[in-house]
């Protein structure tokens, strides 16, 4: 059997926009279509809110949601959009195999996340929180980066199915 490389074809000045936004912004948007439903439900009056509340409102639209879309965006343009077009490439189960190894390494950081968090606890007296206070953070950062890791995959596969049939197309047909 000889070499068996599919050909790349060139992709749009829009699908490459698409791989690169579209994912993060469903990733981030996601979590907040909850909070709005749960807003909607329970809602909360705006005048016994206070003051802190409402600057906390502030700085979560104008400072930390800018901060972390840039975030995001920093790692999917450099790291994960150039690892999935090489599994596109290579990779025979191309969304089960993303899949796997982006759960894994979701997991690892979510876990180093929580344990940040964790480390972070540390009081005037040094006393180290407890097991209990490690497991909290740790289950809930890996589990709310497997969830984006989840939908930024799902959504990097439903832009490139036709992409991915093509290549494999070509891989039968090189056979």
């Amino acid at each position: 059997m000889g070499d068996v490389s599919a050909e790349k074809p060139r992709q749009s000045f829009g699908k490459r926009s698409a791989k690169l936004f579209l994912p993060v912004l469903i990733g981030l948007h996601l979590p907040f279509l909850y909070i709005q439903t749960d807003s909607l439900l329970n809602p909360i009056e705006l005048d016994k809110a206070g003051k802190g509340a409402m600057d906390g409102l502030w700085f979560f639209d104008y400072v930390f949601f800018p901060g972390l879309l840039v975030i995001l965006l920093i790692p999917q343009w450099l790291i994960i959009v150039p690892v999935w077009n090489r599994m596109c490439l290579r990779a025979r189960r191309v969304l089960l195999s993303s899949l796997s190894i982006g759960i894994l390494l979701s997991i690892l950081t979510g876990a180093l996340l929580g344990y940040l968090v964790w480390i972070n606890k540390l009081g005037p007296n040094n006393n180290q929180p407890g097991l209990n206070e490690l497991i909290n953070p740790v289950l809930l950062m890996s589990g709310f980066v497997v969830v984006y890791c989840i939908l930024n995959t799902l959504t990097l596969y439903f832009l490139d199915r036709s992409f991915i049939r093509h290549i494999k197309s070509q891989k039968l047909d090189a056979n």
